[in-house]
């Protein structure tokens, strides 16, 4: 009887110590997610300043956004907007996610990023850009590039959108 209780209390430790717990999450600062060379390299003949750098969650959602702008007379950008679990208030960001997708028209799936990833169309509509789902670090952010007044071109959009997403993946490790 002895030998049952103590293993018991044995496998109840070692349950305690190896069971997963919930997702560690933190907030982000999402200038610093990106660096400008990593912006200057898609842009070459463009200078990036930051003009909007938020530091705090700017609504109940925790989302925080970084807007890099590359031009003062056309619509040359890089915004960057992420919320965590651990500044989000209303909506764990994995609800967050899957309640945005459903809401835009023409979603497209984007493989091989994070544990979901899709891709909402450029321009300056809601839904635009590219959003991803990290559920192990609790976050979920949309990169958003704009490539000039008229530019179309979605598989470009797409490309670079694509290739900021993993460096910003790559700095989250």
């Amino acid at each position: 009887m002895k030998k049952i209780i103590f293993l018991t209390i044995i496998t109840a430790i070692l349950a305690f110590f190896y069971l997963p717990s919930e997702v560690k999450c933190k907030s982000y600062d999402p200038c610093e997610l990106i660096k400008t060379s990593d912006i200057q390299a898609f842009f070459p003949d463009k200078q990036a300043n930051i003009t909007k750098h938020d530091t705090k969650p700017v609504n109940p959602l925790g989302q925080k956004i970084c807007y890099w702008s590359l031009s003062d007379t056309d619509m040359f950008f890089v915004q960057l907007s992420i919320s965590s679990d651990d500044d989000a208030k209303a909506m764990k960001v994995n609800k967050q996610f899957e309640n945005n997708k459903q809401f835009i028209d023409g979603v497209k799936t984007i493989e091989g990023l994070g544990d979901s990833a899709y891709y909402g169309g450029s321009g300056l509509k809601l839904g635009a850009g590219l959003h991803v789902l990290l559920k192990d670090k609790g976050i979920m952010f949309n990169i958003m590039i704009g490539l000039g007044r008229g530019n179309n071109d979605q598989q470009k959009h797409i490309d670079i959108e694509k290739k900021l997403a993993q460096k910003i993946i790559e700095g989250l490790k």
